[in-house]
Order: structure tokens, then C-alpha cells, then sequence
């Protein structure tokens, strides 16, 4: 989370996806999808100079489609 960024509009998003035989983390990126990333490891081994906040599923999901809102609405122009 950078500072000003409130859990309801995040500047980002980081996701960990629960697989075997180690887990899957990936970040949303400005296309659109996710791509794999280390942040959360890193983090974890204490690069933590980004902190960041856990936030439900389904406000994941409502940042998601409005940025892909956004998206769609400047593609517009």
C-alpha cells in the first residue's frame, strides 16, 4: 500500500494462490491479468520497504472490474 491509497483503492493488487508443492503468489498488472511476482516472499524475508494489507475476496473483485471499468471507459476516448 502506498500512503493515500485506502484499502477500497489500492495502487495495487497481490494475490497467493494455495498450490502444492508452493504456493502460486501473482500481481494484477496495467494489462489486465495476473503475472506471477515475488513480492510476497520477499516481503516475508523482510524486503518490505512496500507494506501491504490484506483485503477480502470480494473487494478484490470490485477493484478489479472498476479498473477494468476504467480501462474500457479511456479506451473510449
Amino acid at each position: 500500500m502506498d500512503d493515500g491509497y485506502p484499502p477500497d483503492r489500492p495502487s495495487g493488487l497481490v494475490r497467493r494462490i494455495h498450490t502444492e508443492p508452493l504456493s502460486t503468489d501473482e500481481m494484477f498488472h496495467r494489462d489486465m491479468h495476473w503475472h506471477p511476482t515475488e513480492f510476497l516472499r520477499l516481503h516475508w524475508l523482510g524486503h518490505n520497504e512496500q507494506d501491504y494489507v490484506e483485503i477480502s475476496p470480494e473487494l478484490a473483485e470490485a477493484v478489479i472490474a472498476k479498473w477494468k471499468a476504467e480501462r474500457a471507459t479511456s479506451n473510449d476516448d
